[in-house]
């Protein structure tokens, strides 16, 4: 009875990880993941990120190592969303199709990573140069792996004053996919306040 109360959170993380993404088996998150040295991924929120093109997010990924990297679009490659609700954040909903976060609150917590079943045929990836950057902007209407898409009522909770956005990287190859420099560590973001008028918007506009 006390080892099922000590995984009772972890399985409910478990469940809400794995519940918000594909229902497509192929998709479902893979194995863990540790985050990256050396390489970090920032991003901010923006109220209009082209003409009629609505809210979204402004990223910056920084390679600070001596190598080359390469990443498995998209990249982020998930999103997940709290509530304040009085002191305590509370999950909403999480989007995406791997590089989920066990805990997203858990700034050093273990992540899932996506780990397609066969070898990507279309695969499109990006490579930031040795301690070099890059920055680009995604709307949120465009990109699933950052739509928000509340989908119960009980993802609302009475008395929310306060809402955030973390997002996540982490990839691993089939092994029959042979990638130079493919990064196989895990990435997030650090917390990125979102105005409530924002995600009313956004779930209206990606539904």
């Amino acid at each position: 009875m006390k080892l099922l109360l000590r995984l009772g959170p972890l399985l409910v993380l478990l469940s809400w990880s794995a519940g918000s993404f594909s229902a497509d088996t192929h998709r479902r998150p893979g194995p863990y993941v540790s985050q990256c040295t050396g390489v970090t991924l920032q991003a901010s929120y923006i109220a209009e990120v082209g003409t009629n093109a609505g809210p979204g997010f402004a990223f910056h990924l920084e390679n600070k190592t001596g190598k080359d990297i390469r990443l498995a679009q998209p990249v982020p490659s998930s999103a997940h969303w709290y509530a304040r609700v009085g002191p305590r954040w509370l999950w909403r909903t999480s989007a995406g199709r791997g590089g989920a976060l066990v805990n997203a609150l858990s700034e050093k917590g273990p992540m899932f990573a996506w780990q397609p079943a066969t070898p990507s045929e279309h695969a499109e990836y990006q490579t930031v140069p040795a301690h070099g950057s890059e920055d680009w902007t995604v709307s949120m209407r465009d990109d699933p792996a950052i739509q928000y898409r509340p989908s119960c009522a009980r993802c609302n909770y009475p008395g929310e004053t306060d809402y955030q956005a973390i997002f996540a990287y982490a990839y691993l190859p089939n092994p029959d996919e042979h990638v130079p420099d493919l990064l196989r560590c895990g990435l997030r973001s650090a917390p990125v306040p979102m105005p409530p008028v924002a995600l009313h918007d956004a779930a209206l506009q990606t539904h």
